[in-house]
């Protein structure tokens, strides 16, 4: 059967398990696709699983995000979403991709891929390609990614000038990235184009002050967080991408002439040890929390008890979680990084620091703390409300329809 027998069937090729909990904006923007597909689009997720029990390797599981159901079928495991192995990711998937040819290549009329790796197992397939870029892959060319392909950056950009060409659709959630695919291949220039990331409604909203006491008196008994505490917050790895250590020293600063200030990083990585190393290091021992991973709605709850975002990277695209943060009403604070100047605007929800300084940081956390009253609420909420999956994937889902018609004709 085709796509015109039983709707659009898309597969989506990346090393994620939606129904687990790993941390990082691409597998967040995956679960995103699959709760939010309308009802004449199926989609099914070839990844890894965390949970080998619930659903095992090499089998197809049926698996709820609430809004839809979706077909899984990972072909390796992740045991430790939060350490880096010696053998890549992204190899190890490809390598359980090629175990299970037989199985994951058949079913579906559009392909998806959010790395390239995958898609060189498909060069010759002619079914519809479909692409996110979640980075300007030009940061292979920055010392402080983590990225190992900056090791081998020729090879990855003459993958890209082999694989892209065949692809019917690319998107970018860079506008920078965009422009640079679009003067590299001009025959292929239209199906380049930029989409915003999102956060969802559904889950990152505002809290009522009783909601918020209630988190706040259960971080006092779990983190000896003071429930009067100024709490400033951030989601994501512990990795070189979001320079954990800049926010560290910077939070430091704060805290020499705020004791009311506290710091809780929600997330985990490689740099968790060194982390914990620096906050001994600064003294902040009792100050600083790292609570490690927790699912979506509980990061939520947390971002609504807290006062203030902060985002320290070094690089990024457009970051969900700063998205999803001012869903929940709180001003952020950024460095100047990716598209994240199309959702702060300093002076009405938060701050971006002038540089990637710890001065210029920890002037921002200050300036932020200082006017998070006016800041707070409707100021965040309206900026983030431009940015939901009804509106920002509609032409995601037209895209896969064309490619689909292109297929079966």
């Amino acid at each position: 059967m085709t796509s015109a027998d039983t709707g659009t069937r898309v597969r989506i090729f990346y090393p994620a398990d939606p129904a687990g909990t790993i941390p990082g904006g691409v597998d967040t923007f995956i679960r995103g696709i699959l709760r939010w597909a309308p009802e004449d689009i199926e989609i099914s997720l070839v990844g890894v699983t965390t949970d080998p029990a619930s659903r095992p390797v090499g089998v197809w599981t049926e698996c709820d995000l609430g809004r839809r159901r979706f077909r899984f079928f990972p072909v390796a495991l992740l045991p430790d979403a939060t350490r880096q192995s010696r053998v890549p990711l992204s190899l190890r998937f490809t390598v359980g991709m090629l175990r299970y040819w037989w199985t994951i290549r058949r079913g579906f009329d559009v392909m998806e891929f959010h790395r390239i790796e995958p898609a060189m197992l498909f060069q010759w397939d002619r079914r519809g390609k479909n692409a996110f870029f979640h980075q300007n892959m030009q940061v292979l060319r920055n010392a402080s990614a983590d990225i190992r392909w900056k090791y081998l950056p020729r090879l990855y950009f003459w993958l890209e000038d082999w694989i892209l060409p065949r692809f019917g659709s690319v998107f970018c959630v860079k506008q920078d990235a965009v422009v640079a695919y679009r003067e590299r291949y001009p025959a292929n220039a239209s199906r380049f184009n930029f989409i915003p990331t999102w956060m969802d409604p559904e889950v990152f909203f505002p809290g009522t002050p009783g909601s918020r006491q209630a988190t706040r008196s259960r971080l006092a008994e779990e983190f000896v967080i003071p429930p009067s505490a100024t709490l400033i917050v951030t989601v994501g790895r512990l990795d070189l991408q979001k320079d954990p250590q800049l926010l560290v020293r910077a939070f430091a600063a704060v805290a020499a002439t705020r004791p009311e200030v506290r710091l809780m990083f929600i997330g985990d990585g490689v740099l968790r040890t060194e982390i914990e190393a620096l906050v001994a290091e600064l003294g902040l021992r009792d100050k600083v929390v790292l609570a490690g991973l927790k699912p979506v709605h509980e990061v939520a709850n947390l971002l609504r008890a807290s006062d203030l975002f902060a985002l320290s990277s070094a690089y990024e695209g457009m970051p969900m979680s700063l998205l999803e943060a001012l869903g929940c009403g709180i001003p952020a604070v950024s460095t100047n990084v990716g598209e994240v100047a199309r959702l702060i605007f300093p002076g009405r929800n938060g701050e971006i620091a002038g540089a990637r300084t710890v001065d210029s940081f920890a002037g921002a956390l200050t300036s932020c703390l200082d006017k998070r009253q006016d800041y707070r609420g409707r100021p965040c909420t309206e900026v983030a409300r431009g940015f939901v999956p009804e509106s920002v994937l509609v032409p995601v889902f037209a895209c896969y329809r064309s490619l689909a018609r292109a297929f079966s004709a």
